[in-house]
């Protein structure tokens, strides 16, 4: 965890990212079959409705929003 808060204090120091509020009902996604992938959906639905991308490692997340980031996914 520290070592995740040091990168991110980096990468704040150097970019000024976009706040992107989290105004989407949870609701207004589809249902799915796992609680596991709730998040994933939600994030996903949320980058769609303001019309971006969803960048993620995560290879399990099948969404019309996400890209995959398929070199540094093969390393986790």
């Amino acid at each position: 965890m520290n070592d995740a808060r040091t990168a991110l204090a980096s990468f704040l120091q150097i970019e000024n990212p976009l706040f992107i509020p989290c105004d989407r009902r949870a609701l207004d996604s589809a249902m799915i079959g796992s609680a596991r992938k709730t998040t994933d959906i939600y994030l996903s639905d949320l980058a769609a409705s303001g019309g971006w991308r969803l960048i993620t490692l995560d290879t399990g997340i099948q969404h019309p929003a996400v890209d995959i980031i398929p070199e540094m996914a093969s390393r986790t």
